[in-house]
Order: C-alpha cells, then sequence, then structure tokens
C-alpha cells in the first residue's frame, strides 16, 4: 500500500513503479516527474497586543460561566478574532460591511413550552455580556425543532413545536436582549437545506464513540440513563453536530449540557480538528422547592416563569424554601451524601448539576445573585433590622452577609425579590398584552398545554406520519423487490455477488428489482475506515463483477440490466427532512435496551 519513491539529486522523483490492489482503487501511475521546488518563508505578522479594552471582554465574559474551558484559549480567541479585527472591502468606505470573522457563540433551545426565568432574563443578560458593542462577536441561538421532537415534546407535533420557537423569541425581544449581534437558525430548515454537510458529519461523530459514553450526555435532556428512547441516542450525537456545522468558537449553554459540549472536544482529538470549541456553562438556578437541583417545566411552582402574573410571583416566591443556615455534612448526612454520589455514579442523569459547592442552596438567595444583580450595575433593595425603610445592595456577597447573620429575615428577603422579579417581568407582560401577534403566540401555546392534558378521544385526528417516499420522488417503482448490497469490505469474495444474484432473482419476475448500496450505513460502521473514496471503489468494483457475472451466468437473461442502483445517500438526499423525522419518529417507539 505504500509507494515507494527515489528521488534524484535535482529534487525529481523518478519512474513509480506500485502494484495496484484493485479492492482500494489504487492508480499505478508511470513516469509522474514532481519538482520540489524552496518556496521563501513569509514572515508571520507580529502579535496583536493585549489591550485593557480586550481584557475588559475577557473578563465580562468569563462572568457569564461558572465554568470556562478554557479562559487560556478563550483569551487566544479574543486576541485573534474579537475587539480590533475588523476589516472591510476596499469600496465600502462607509465601513458598513465587516468581512473578517467574528467570535461565534452558540446556544440551543428547544421549543419545549413555557420559558421560565433562568432561560428568559439570566439568558439575555448573558448574551448582551458576550456581545458588548465592539467585542466583535456573534450570538447564533439554536432553535432545536427537532430535538424537541427526539425529546417527545408537544406530542411530537413539529408544527406545534414551531410556534412554541417563535413564542420563545417574542419573550427574548421584550427581555431586553440586544438582538443586534444576534441570529437565529431553525435546526429544521437548516439540516434539511445543507443536509448533504450536517448527515455525513454526524454519521463521523456517531461512529467514534461508543453508546456507553453516548449515555453519559442524557443530562441534557433531562433523562436517565436507564429510560433512554433509541431516538434520544441521536440528541447528542446532533448536538455535538451542531458545534460544528454552526461554526461555533464558544459554547455557551448550562452546567447541564456540559458533557455533551465536552463531546465536542473529544471528537476534536479523534477526528483531528485543530481548533477546540471553548466551553462557558452558566450557573443552573435551584428549583424553589427544597432539594430541587434545578428548575423544572413540568412542575410550575418550582420556578417563576417569563408568562407569570404579579399574582404569580407572590405566591410562589412566598412558598419558597429560604433556609438561613448552610447544612453540614457529617455523621448521616455524610452516608446520605455517600448514597447521593453512589446513586450518581451509576446514572449520569442524577449527577449533580453545579460545579461549585454550597451548603445552604438557597433559591431565593440563588435568584438574587444570578437574576436580580447579574445585568452590570444592577442593584436589590430590600428592608432589614438596620434598615428598616429599605437598603439598596450592588454586591451580592453583602447580601447573603447580613442574611445569614440575621440582619435580613427570610420574609424581607422574599419580598425585596418579589418586587424586583415583576419589576424585571413587567416589560414582557406588557409586549404580550399590547403586540397583537405575540399575545396571538401566547394564547395558542397554552391551547397546546391544554390539549397536552387531555386524554386522547376516539376520532382525534391522527398524527402525519412521515417517510422517505422513493416512489413519490420517482427513483423507484412502487411494489419494487429491494436488495440491500452488503456493507463494504477489504476481502469481497465471488460469493457476495452471487448471493446478491440470488436475492435479485428471488423477487417475482415482473416486479420491478432495486439493489440498495449502503454508503452511509457503511460509513457509520467504520467500513474501510470510514472513506468514502474506498466505499465508492468498493461499489464501483461490486457492481462490475455483478455485470460480469451475470452476464456468465445468465446471457440475454441477465438480471442486472432490469435492476434499478439506488445509492443510500442520494435517496436520502432526496427528501432528507421526511427520511430523519421518520428515523426519529421510529426511535421514539422503542427503548434502547
Amino acid at each position: 500500500r505504500l509507494l515507494s519513491l527515489s528521488c534524484n539529486d535535482d529534487g525529481e522523483f523518478g519512474r513509480i513503479n506500485a502494484t495496484v490492489h484493485p479492492y482500494q482503487h489504487i492508480i499505478c501511475c508511470q513516469h509522474l516527474l514532481l519538482r520540489t521546488t524552496t518556496m521563501p518563508k513569509k514572515e508571520a505578522p507580529p502579535p496583536r497586543p493585549w489591550t485593557d479594552d480586550l481584557e475588559d471582554d475577557l473578563q465580562r465574559i468569563l462572568t457569564v460561566g461558572e465554568e470556562c474551558i478554557s479562559e487560556k484559549e478563550l483569551k487566544a480567541l479574543i486576541l485573534a478574532k474579537g475587539r480590533g479585527t475588523e476589516k472591510y472591502a476596499e469600496d465600502d468606505t462607509e465601513k458598513s460591511t465587516d468581512i473578517t470573522p467574528r467570535i461565534r457563540l452558540y446556544d440551543g433551545f428547544e421549543p419545549s413550552g413555557r420559558m421560565h426565568i433562568a432561560q428568559g432574563l439570566l439568558k439575555s443578560v448573558n448574551v448582551n455580556k458576550c456581545t458588548s458593542p465592539g467585542t466583535h462577536s456573534t450570538f447564533c441561538f439554536w432553535v432545536a425543532d427537532w430535538f424537541a421532537l427526539m425529546n417527545d415534546k408537544m406530542g411530537g407535533d413539529l408544527q406545534k413545536i414551531v410556534i412554541v420557537g417563535k413564542y420563545l423569541i417574542e419573550v427574548w425581544k421584550a427581555a431586553g436582549m440586544d438582538l443586534s449581534n444576534v441570529e437565529f437558525r431553525w435546526a429544521s430548515d437548516e439540516i434539511t437545506q445543507n443536509a448533504h454537510v450536517y448527515w455525513p458529519t454526524m454519521l463521523d461523530v456517531a461512529r467514534r464513540f461508543n453508546v456507553t459514553r453516548i449515555k453519559k450526555c442524557c443530562q441534557i435532556m433531562g433523562r436517565l440513563e436507564g429510560s433512554l428512547t433509541a431516538a434520544q441516542v441521536l440528541y447528542p450525537l446532533m448536538q455535538c453536530t451542531d458545534v460544528f456545522f454552526l461554526k461555533a468558537d464558544i459554547c455557551q449553554l448550562g452546567v447541564d449540557q456540559r458533557k455533551v459540549n465536552m463531546l465536542a472536544r473529544e471528537y476534536c482529538d479523534a477526528a483531528k480538528k485543530k481548533y477546540k470549541p471553548v466551553i462557558l456553562s452558566h450557573h443552573m438556578l435551584y428549583g424553589l422547592k427544597e432539594g430541587q437541583e434545578k428548575m423544572s417545566k413540568s412542575d410550575p411552582d418550582s420556578a417563576v416563569f417569563m408568562e407569570d402574573t404579579v399574582e404569580d410571583v407572590e405566591r410562589k416566591i412566598q412558598k419558597a424554601y429560604c433556609p438561613t443556615q448552610e447544612k453540614t455534612v457529617e455523621g448521616e448526612g455524610e452516608a446520605g451524601a455517600e448514597a447521593e454520589a453512589s446513586a450518581a455514579s451509576k446514572d449520569a442523569g442524577k449527577e449533580s448539576m453545579h460545579l461549585t459547592q454550597d451548603n445552604l442552596k438557597n433559591p431565593i438567595l440563588d435568584y438574587v445573585q444570578h437574576i436580580v444583580l447579574s445585568p452590570p450595575g444592577a442593584t436589590f433593595t430590600c428592608a432589614s433590622a438596620t434598615a428598616p425603610e429599605g437598603h439598596t445592595y450592588s454586591d451580592y456577597t453583602a447580601v447573603k452577609e447580613d442574611f445569614l447573620k440575621g440582619d435580613i429575615t427570610p420574609e424581607q428577603l422574599k419580598r425585596g425579590l418579589i418586587d424586583a422579579l415583576n419589576q424585571l417581568l413587567q416589560p414582557v407582560r406588557d409586549h404580550f398584552t399590547n403586540d397583537e401577534s405575540a399575545k396571538g403566540l401566547l394564547a395558542q401555546v397554552r391551547e397546546f398545554k391544554k390539549q397536552s392534558a387531555a386524554p386522547v378521544q376516539a376520532g382525534d385526528e391522527a398524527p402525519k406520519v412521515f417517510r422517505l417516499d422513493l416512489v413519490k420522488e420517482g427513483v423507484v417503482s412502487a411494489d419494487s423487490h429491494l436488495v440491500l448490497a452488503p456493507l463494504p469490505n477489504s476481502n469481497p469474495t465471488l460469493q457476495s455477488a452471487a448471493d446478491i444474484l440470488a436475492k435479485l432473482k428471488a423477487g417475482d419476475d415482473a416486479a420491478p428489482k432495486v439493489l440498495l448500496l449502503l454508503d452511509w450505513t457503511a460509513r457509520v460502521n467504520s467500513a474501510l475506515d470510514a472513506d468514502p473514496k474506498l466505499i465508492s471503489a468498493y461499489y464501483a468494483i461490486l457492481l462490475a463483477s455483478l455485470r460480469s457475472l451475470d452476464q456468465h451466468l445468465h446471457g440475454e437473461n441477465a438480471i442486472m440490466k432490469n435492476v434499478t442502483i439506488v445509492t443510500q445517500s442520494d435517496a436520502i438526499l432526496k427528501d432528507p427532512s421526511n427520511y430523519w423525522i421518520a428515523v426519529i419518529n421510529a426511535g421514539r417507539h422503542f427503548r434502547l435496551d
């Protein structure tokens, strides 16, 4: 397989004599002359200086994350693509269109119903920090409608999922997110329009990891390892693919998405990609009830939601868990912690979503720190023993200290938070009251929620069945007799060709015959190292062998002259949307185990 080349003193390669390996389609070249020339090396440009403005950008972006992997890589990214790297075309005298690559941040959201306050307000603050004017960055939101379908949201109705996605975008508009450096891209549209790029990448990700590693990402779906459907295995594979499809430099998602972001970095090692995405994982808010590691959309009292009324906020915060002392882990508590750690080690879905030690786990303080005081320059006003009329804080540490020493009571802390949250949510309420389009979207989402709670009635319209219809696409005829070609290998046998002919012949004489070449299945199974050229070469040799053997065995009655040859990838790309939705829907009905 290795070509031995002899080179003379003049730098010319002599005659190449290579033994042809027919199954790998190696071309034997004779009298190939290659002249080597010494190219002058270009001098590397001097490194950009690290300025105070760049340092400000770095520190501001770092405040978004509870963890950054890694700060060194983030600094290098800001230096390479950030502030001061703008360039414009020579004829662009007004400097209206920057032609240099910007820092690309990405987060995906699953349109699954209501939006809680962290997804609404905290995300808006984080986006504004990351795309502050002059930072030279773009935040890309991946509207993961297909992911919601995989996760069985909205009853698997894609049309409803799309409407929910539009509603969530309206919430962000009203919540104060600066959309000047934000783009929304819909997964279903983007993947369908670029299926030839997206799906081969996903298949390459899939073949490089085993099922055990993928199951460890189950927390990104809010699922336990032992409860996954076959469709949900696709979820982390596709989310990992999204990072590269969107050309993301930074994955800015929650801590609960950390494992799939690490999967993307591991894929870079496996696929020998030079630049790994930076991971910037933001804090996960506690649920309002005792013991809730995170908020839950299925439990309306576990969180404040963006469309909650003044009365809703009052009721939820007043009922919320608000401990005044940190818990010490000793005795029975230590045994309980060990048991919890043991359970988490058995199922990745039970692992903690918090990276910093917190023995208080007070959701009221959590809201004050990460919602109220998160925006730059924000303040929090609360009554206390020393200031009954109210004291204004600009630093969270001072609030926590006064609370723990008893200067602020739980009732005073809750009252201050209720007032602050209602002030932050009022612009959202006004938007969905006064804007007719937004009002209509909210009404539809509320109706969907009622429908999902109602039992299925006899006579209800059956959900649409998606499928890849190759008859409709004109690729094959109806009632065809289909034979699947074997997966490629480096040592094909004459018997495999004879077996295919026998299978084709077994069909009804009047039935149209189709031979399907499984090129994408071959790639995901790492056949011939998943090399598309070798896989194509294998099938080219197989078809030549079939036709030759068929002519030898059957003469004028040769079978192959009436066989339609279909390549799997070509067939899927005829209608990739329906094909992959069909795959997802099939997987939704079967457990992984």
